[in-house]
């Protein structure tokens, strides 16, 4: 199998957890993802590159915010555009987790916002809409399930085109497809609930003056999620069989 372009914007101790997160939910290594730090500005594939992998996955971000990051930061991020105009041209597979689903709005005509009633941490109760129920990402899991959350900007308008496919109580745009192997979650199929321990150590603030096991107590069974990198390698590999 082709390596796995994974981009990141994380700069503290959980990019390698998130790196190994994303591995195991694929049932791959650390070895078969091509790692390039956006923030850091490693150098990015050309667009004519694109065809070395078998998808790429932008990654989610714990440090920054779409609706208030530094003009340095959004300037890295802007040297992905003529990547992603290309993975949008080829309808390339590709899966944008929380962060990563925001910039992508961001980048083609949606819209992103801080609105406090849309903020979600902990398990997350996630609803597929119909075109959710027919989505390669969502092959095998129930009309519901329960993901892990944490997010303060939400997505208030996908992008031109996009299809709305999971939705949640307090945030409605949870996930979206444009054409079809492009695919965003606003939740985190890559965490299970060990992740979630680890993780909530590195951002107390998510912890909102209760502790680690106080907030875990309160989890639901998140196990399901996981199915979504899975079915996500399947659509790598029907691309590449066309």
């Amino acid at each position: 199998m082709k390596p796995i372009l994974l981009l990141q914007y994380r700069t503290d101790e959980s990019r390698h957890h998130e790196q190994l997160c994303i591995a195991k939910k694929l049932g791959l290594t650390i070895e078969n993802l091509d790692i390039r730090n956006v923030i850091e500005q490693q150098p990015l594939p050309t667009p004519q590159q694109l065809q070395n992998y078998a998808g790429v996955i932008s990654g989610a971000s714990g440090q920054f915010n779409v609706t208030d990051w530094s003009a340095q930061v959004q300037s890295a991020i802007e040297k992905t555009y003529p990547l992603m105009d290309q993975i949008i041209a080829q309808d390339f597979p590709f899966l944008a987790l929380c962060f990563g689903h925001q910039l992508l709005a961001q980048m083609y005509q949606g819209k992103v916002e801080r609105n406090p009633r849309q903020a979600e941490s902990g398990s997350t109760r996630i609803m597929l809409t119909p075109p959710g129920q027919n989505s390669p990402l969502y092959t095998s899991l129930p009309k519901q399930f329960y993901s892990a959350s944490g997010h303060k900007d939400s997505v208030t308008k996908m992008p031109t085109d996009a299809k709305l496919l999971a939705i949640s109580e307090k945030c409605f745009i949870q996930s979206y497809q444009i054409k079809n192997n492009i695919f965003t979650t606003q939740f985190h199929p890559e965490l299970d609930i060990d992740d979630v321990k680890f993780r909530l150590t590195l951002r107390p603030e998510y912890l909102f003056g209760r502790t680690v096991d106080e907030i875990i107590s309160e989890y639901k069974d998140i196990s399901q999620s996981g199915i979504i990198l899975k079915n996500l390698r399947d659509v790598m590999e029907k691309y590449r069989e066309l």
